[in-house]
C-alpha cells in the first residue's frame, strides 16, 4: 500500500544516512590512527593541509547531521499519507429517515440497508449484492433483514446461511435514532405497518379520518401491547440462557412469527446499538432531530462529502408531501399513551438521552436528546 511504501522509503533513507555516517566516522578514525597515510601526511604541503581540513570538516558535518538532526522530511511524508477510511454500513431502524439515507447512498453508488437485498423503485435501488428471497411467511429473522438488529442478524447467519453474507462484517456502522414519542406517531402514519397502510391488503380504514387523536391513541396502545407480548414470547422460546438466538426451523405452516414482530416496527432502538453483553456495536449514532447536519459531518469524516440527503418535501421517500401539514404530532398523545410508551421504550429514553414526561408535554418540551448514556 501507499502507507507501507512510505514507511519502507523512510527506513531506506535512514539506512543510507546511517551508512554515510558510519563511513565518515570510520574515515576519521583511520586518520587518527594513521598519522601517515601512504606518505601523504608525513611531509604535507600547504595545499595538502588545506585539503585535509576540508575533508575532516565534511566528515564531521555528516556525523553531526546523523546524530543530532531529525530526518523531518521522512516523518512528514509518513504522517501526511493516512490510510483510506473504513467502509461504512448503515443500520436501518424504522421511521428514522432510513429510506432517504438508502436513496442517497445508492445515488452515490453505495448499497445500504434494503438496497443490499432487492430492487426498490421508490428508493432507486437496482443492483442488490446479497442473494435474498423474501419468505412467504412472517419471520423475525428472515422478514426485512435490513431492519434486523445487527446482533440478531449475525447470530442467525451463523446458525443458517439462508441470508447469505453479513453486510456489517468488517465495517464501521452508523444508525439514526429518534425521540420515541415522535417516532411512534410516525409509525402511525407508516405506509407499511401504520393505522392505514398504503401497501396493506384488505385495509378497512382507508375511508376513515386518519388525523383523529382518538384513533391515534387507541392504535398506539393496541400496537405496543401486541408488540410487547410478541417480543416476550420470542425471547422465551428462541434464546438460550446467554441471550443468544438459538437455531430454529420456520416455514409457511410452522413457527411463524406475528407480523407485528416480523416487520420490526417500533422495536426499541437500543436493541440495534448494543449486543447481548451491553457492548456498543454501532460506532456512529446520528439523531433524527438534527439529521442533515450530523449526516453531512459523518460523510465528510468517511470521505463521502458529496453524498447528500434528498429534500424531504421534494424528494422524500414514502412521504405523503400533500398531508405533511395536516399530520398530528406527539402533542396529541394522551396520558395513557404516554405511560405505555414510557414503559415500553424506557431503555431508549435512558440510554439515548431523550427526555421522558409523566403526563403531558410542557410548552418548552424539546424532542432533541440531551446527554446519551451509551457506555
Amino acid at each position: 500500500t501507499l502507507v507501507q511504501h512510505n514507511i519502507e522509503m523512510a527506513k531506506f533513507s535512514g539506512y543510507k544516512r546511517r551508512c554515510a555516517s558510519l563511513e565518515a566516522e570510520d574515515w576519521i578514525l583511520s586518520i587518527r590512527k594513521n598519522r601517515v597515510i601512504d606518505g601523504f601526511l608525513s611531509k604535507p604541503s600547504s595545499s595538502s593541509k588545506r585539503l585535509l581540513v576540508v575533508l575532516l570538516l565534511f566528515a564531521t558535518i555528516q556525523v553531526v547531521l546523523h546524530r543530532y538532526v531529525t530526518p523531518k522530511n521522512d516523518i512528514v511524508a509518513m504522517e501526511t499519507v493516512s490510510p483510506p477510511p473504513q467502509r461504512l454500513e448503515f443500520v436501518h431502524i424504522t421511521k428514522t429517515g432510513g429510506s432517504a439515507i438508502e436513496r442517497a447512498g445508492f445515488k452515490y453508488g453505495i448499497n445500504w440497508g434494503a438496497c443490499h437485498y432487492m430492487k426498490i423503485e421508490e428508493i432507486g435501488c437496482s443492483n442488490p449484492d446479497i442473494e435474498f428471497t423474501p419468505t412467504k411467511f412472517q419471520s423475525y429473522e428472515l422478514t426485512s433483514p435490513w431492519h434486523m438488529p445487527p446482533t440478531i442478524l449475525s447470530e442467525y447467519i451463523r446458525n443458517n446461511s439462508t441470508l447469505g453474507k453479513n453486510p456489517y462484517d468488517g465495517a464501521d456502522l452508523f444508525t439514526v435514532v429518534r425521540n420515541p414519542y415522535d417516532r411512534i406517531v410516525s409509525e402511525y402514519y407508516c405506509p407499511w405497518q401504520g393505522f392505514s397502510p398504503k401497501f396493506g391488503i384488505g385495509n378497512k380504514t382507508k375511508t376513515q379520518d386518519i388525523n383523529d387523536p382518538i384513533k391515534l391513541n387507541n392504535w398506539i396502545k393496541d400496537m405496543i401491547t401486541k408488540l410487547s407480548a410478541a417480543m416476550k414470547v420470542f425471547d422465551e422460546n428462541n434464546r438460550d440462557i446467554t441471550g443468544r438466538i438459538i437455531k430454529r426451523k420456520q416455514g409457511k405452516k410452522y413457527n411463524k412469527d406475528p407480523g407485528i414482530l416480523a416487520q420490526k416496527h417500533f422495536v426499541n432502538q437500543v436493541n440495534y446499538i448494543f449486543d447481548n453483553n451491553g457492548n456498543v456495536i454501532v460506532k456512529n449514532i446520528l439523531h433524527y432531530e438534527n439529521l442533515s447536519d450530523e449526516f453531512h459531518s459523518l460523510m465528510k469524516k468517511y470521505g463521502l462529502s458529496d453524498l447528500e440527503l434528498p429534500n424531504k418535501q421534494s424528494g422524500g421517500v414514502y412521504t405523503d408531501t400533500n398531508s405533511l401539514e395536516k399530520k398530528m404530532t406527539y402533542r396529541e398523545l394522551d396520558e395513557e399513551s404516554i405511560r405505555i410508551i414510557n414503559n415500553f421504550a424506557k431503555p431508549d429514553f435512558e440510554r439515548l438521552g431523550y427526555t421522558m414526561v409523566e403526563k403531558k408535554f410542557a410548552e418548552d418540551y424539546s424532542l432533541e436528546a440531551t446527554v446519551s448514556n451509551l457506555h
